[in-house]
């Protein structure tokens, strides 16, 4: 049931404009609305009229509005649904409950003739273009045959007075809205997407099935809202392969989904409120559809431009006309005769259509839906000469794009509340593509591998002549040290002159809790020591007056044992001439030393209570004042070198290569992070199973390892990057992702197993198929990451560790194998990471120990 101040006002304004006895009310003297006892699935105008005042349908109820008083005849159930609005404003009609029974028509026969009779005047209002079958609008008509009264047709009127919607209204429209994009975007373009990426087949049936449970279940896309406030208008539309049909009367059929050109239709009703929508996925399509759809932009954009309030609503489709016929005059037998209709309780509002035809005006806050298409373009073979995929086979095409817009002023465009994208970017899909799957190899690891080995018997070769090596060792050796000294010389002096430099001009940050003493909080006590959290202060009582401390200046807080008559408090202050701690702040430090010789600074105060609570309670605050300003500090210091990165651009004109069930190190959260790794346009995205994002761009990659099974327990890709991510509440130089190709740790039983055991012998070849299908996978993976980053200007190159060439080193706490790379020195399996830059390293000192 509605709010009763919103009952009232919809029933006032109803009410006076039946009252006013105007012409487009046809003078009727009251109205006479009827709502049959069936609890069938029809949505009718009559069950809009109940739900806009009351909030409910009350099947085999009758309402008859009369100058002054609307009369409700309802069952006994219904009328206690109606009791709390029957709270009568000051100004207003009076609401009165007639109690039915539906056994007896005799006495509803006679309210009906009563109230028809007292109150209903000459001319009285119907809806005529509806049939009613039950006892309430028999016992009506019975009753107006025989009082001889006129009855009215007021269908149209009655649809347009409640075409102007109020707050509580939009809000129904703008959250149904919210929902119809939800299962657009993942309902709807989510299972295209993957059926297109794993080249799966799937019926227009089956798929709009899917996006009608995910109207009817919103859980399936995330959206968290209360059960039964939402159903769809309509079952979904879903055409593609050439058969198209743009009208709102369209039907899915069961063909199978095609990818050419895919039009989607769907809207969902929130509370009884009606939002739709309606988009176009164009899969490998030709310049001539993505010229046509650009004009298609162009149209709905002018439309919308004059949508506005006190226009009449048939220049929309005027303007529509002219406009292709003047700027693209071959287009315009496309064109439909209808570009919409107005939205409503009731889904499609006969007197609202936007056409030509309709001399209605546009009012602030109707709602609209503005549905812009062209039906069966044709397109001709010369147009498909460089086509791919099912393209080739379109004769015909339509394309339709349909929103949900709320009129504004007479001055503003409307508001557009679905809110999908229509870029192109956003609605074309390129997976048919030439040279798709061409090989990239990894040219960088091949060239390196090579280059090492041969460096590696050049080395060999040179064996006999070991002195003039030697001499050229010493000599090289000398000459980059002479270099490192000027670097390091270069150096020294540039920092001293940039600190130099700081310390001159940079000014001290001195902490300001408060401006003046008019920011103080108000409810500070005269007498006690009072702490501001939000201040990051305390104030404590100094002769009478109350002293405002910064947390950050405070060295400790000490509670001395208490004595038998009173409890003391011990505050400690950072003052100048003694050793700062590493808790003082850095503020503090610079505060110390730029006043340190001119200002006096409190050093210790100790405070005598005889009650020991407020004490303590002070002493507890400010201590957890303490523990939460170094949190912050700490906090600050850690995201202080953070650089944000550049935000990632989905890829959508080809198949997003991703693998699944990776695990990430370092963890997000918990003991292990398991998701999905895909690369897009700039960078990659992980997304665990927690639906908790990780972005790594290309640009900030510095070195990229693949690491392959070979005697190891996993196969992982590893990213050094050039700045620092916060993964959970840690920065990170270093991320991986690994697939466990056995348990790094096996429960052995008691029974001993021979080596000629059949089950293990089975067991070891089904490791190592597995062994060979994770590396092929991680491979393949490895290279649509180069030739993706190739094709957007970024350079990423994997290297491979050559394990031939490692050797067993502690570089942290345990013994690790260490393998060297093209570029570096790694250990990727254990953590920490080891990732040593060979062009960092300036000496390599070699120790024989025997």
């Amino acid at each position: 049931m509605l709010a009763p101040i919103t009952f009232w006002k919809r029933l006032c304004a109803l009410h006076d404009a039946v009252a006013a006895g105007d012409e487009c009310w046809n003078h009727v003297d009251s109205i006479a609305v009827p709502v049959d006892p069936s609890d069938e699935l029809t949505f009718t105008k009559s069950s809009a009229l109940f739900i806009h005042l009351f909030g409910a349908e009350l099947h085999g109820s009758m309402m008859m509005l009369c100058k002054g008083t609307l009369h409700v005849l309802a069952t006994e159930e219904n009328c206690k649904l109606l009791e709390p609005l029957d709270t009568k404003p000051s100004t207003g009609p009076r609401l009165v409950l007639h109690r039915i029974c539906n056994d007896n028509d005799t006495v509803t026969h006679d309210i009906v003739a009563g109230l028809l009779k007292d109150h209903g005047g000459r001319r009285v209002g119907r809806l005529e273009r509806m049939h009613f079958h039950g006892m309430l609008a028999a016992s009506l008509d019975k009753a107006i045959r025989s009082a001889g009264v006129e009855s009215v047709d007021i269908t149209s009127v009655l649809g347009l007075s409640m075409s102007v919607k109020d707050d509580h209204a939009l809000t129904g429209f703008r959250r149904a809205a919210i929902i119809t994009h939800k299962v657009l975007k993942h309902g709807f373009v989510r299972l295209v997407e993957d059926v297109f990426d794993q080249a799966r087949s799937i019926p227009h049936e089956k798929l709009a099935t899917h996006v009608d449970e995910c109207c009817e279940d919103p859980s399936k896309v995330n959206i968290k809202l209360p059960q039964g406030h939402y159903e769809s208008c309509y079952f979904p539309i879903v055409q593609s392969g050439g058969d198209y049909d743009i009208r709102p009367s369209a039907s899915t059929n069961d063909a199978m989904l095609s990818d050419d050109v895919i039009i989607v239709s769907l809207g969902v009703r929130y509370n009884f409120h009606c939002a739709t929508m309606a988009r176009t996925f164009f899969v490998d399509p030709v310049p001539k559809i993505e010229n046509t759809y650009a004009i298609l932009m162009e149209l709905q954009r002018s439309c919308l431009a004059v949508m506005l309030a006190g226009r009449r609503v048939g220049s929309i489709a005027e303007h529509g006309n002219a406009f292709i016929r003047q700027k693209y005059p071959h287009l315009l037998k496309f064109l439909p005769k209808s570009f919409g209709f107005g939205l409503g309780l009731d889904f499609r509002e006969s007197s609202m259509i936007l056409n030509s035809k309709n001399q209605r005006l546009f009012a602030p806050n109707m709602v609209f839906n503005l549905a812009i298409g062209f039906h069966d373009l044709e397109l001709a073979d010369e147009h498909k000469q460089n086509a791919q995929g099912s393209i080739r086979k379109l004769s015909k095409y339509s394309m339709l794009v349909a929103d949900t817009v709320v009129i504004r002023s007479p001055e503003e465009p409307p508001e557009v509340i679905t809110k999908h994208s229509m870029e192109w970017k956003d609605v074309s899909y390129f997976i048919n593509e030439k040279g798709d799957h061409a090989n990239f190899t990894p040219q960088g690891a091949v060239e390196g591998k090579s280059a090492l080995v041969n460096s590696r018997l050049r080395e060999r070769a040179n064996v006999g002549n070991a002195e003039r090596t030697n001499s050229a060792r010493n000599e090289k050796q000398a000459e980059l040290m002479r270099q490192k000294i000027a670097v390091r010389r270069n150096e020294c002096r540039s920092s001293g002159s940039q600190q130099g430099l700081s310390s001159s001009h940079k000014n001290v940050a001195e902490v300001n809790a408060y401006h003046s003493a008019k920011e103080y909080p108000g409810d500070v006590p005269p007498s006690e020591i009072f702490v501001d959290m939000q201040g990051q202060t305390f104030f404590a009582p100094i002769n009478g007056a109350q002293v405002p401390f910064h947390i950050s200046m405070v060295k400790n807080v000490v509670q001395p044992d208490p004595d038998r008559t009173a409890t003391y408090l011990r505050l400690n202050f950072f003052t100048p001439g003694q050793t700062l701690s590493k808790d003082a702040a850095p503020a503090t430090t610079k505060l110390i030393e730029e006043h340190g010789q001119s200002s006096m600074f409190i050093k210790e105060m100790l405070y005598r209570s005889r009650e020991s609570q407020r004490l303590t309670a002070a002493y507890r605050m400010i201590q957890e004042l303490r523990k939460r300003f170094r949190q912050h500090a700490a906090k600050a210091a850690e995201e202080a070198d953070l650089i944000p990165q550049e935000k990632l651009v989905k890829m959508r004109d080809q198949r997003i290569p991703r693998m699944a069930d990776l695990t990430m190190r370092p963890f997000i959260s918990g003991k292990k992070t398991m998701g999905t790794l895909e690369a897009h346009t700039n960078g990659l995205r992980f997304t665990s199973k927690k639906h908790e994002i990780v972005d790594v761009m290309f640009a900030n990659i510095k070195h990229s390892l693949f690491q392959p099974c070979e005697n190891e327990v996993m196969v992982l890709v590893h990213f050094n990057l050039r700045n620092p991510l916060l993964i959970g509440k840690k920065k990170t130089h270093d991320v991986q992702f690994f697939t466990e190709v056995v348990d790094a740790s096996v429960a052995l039983d008691g029974a001993r197993r021979s080596m000629y055991d059949p089950d293990e012998l089975d067991e070891e070849q089904r490791e190592r198929q597995l062994r060979k299908k994770l590396n092929e996978m991680f491979k393949e993976f490895c290279k649509k990451l180069e030739r993706i980053a190739k094709i957007h200007h970024f350079h990423l190159e994997f290297d491979i560790p050559y394990r031939d060439l490692g050797f067993h080193g502690v570089p942290n706490r345990e013994m690790v194998l260490i393998q060297p790379t093209v570029r570096c020195l790694v250990n990727l399996t254990e953590t920490p990471f080891l990732i040593v830059q060979l062009d960092d390293v300036s000496l390599f000192i070699w120790v024989l120990l025997a």
